[in-house]
């Protein structure tokens, strides 16, 4: 298993033009992991607007060929 101390030293080593995708990289991780609450959940819906997905543009199904 990896410990904190090995990512550490590696995340030093990222040259700092890449500080920025290596921060959003973690935080989507973090994010991922973390659970919320229904309550959390439900107290989050006031932050979108009346118009949200009023109009949401589906791109059309592609047609893939079989996998068989």
């Amino acid at each position: 298993m990896v410990t904190k101390e090995q990512i550490k030293k590696e995340v030093d080593k990222i040259p700092d033009n890449l500080l920025d995708e290596a921060y959003a990289l973690l935080k989507k991780i973090t994010f991922q992991t973390k659970r919320i609450t229904w309550k959390e959940w439900q107290n989050s819906l006031d932050k979108f607007t009346p118009d949200f997905m009023n109009s949401r543009n589906q791109p059309p199904v592609q047609i893939r060929e079989s996998a068989s």
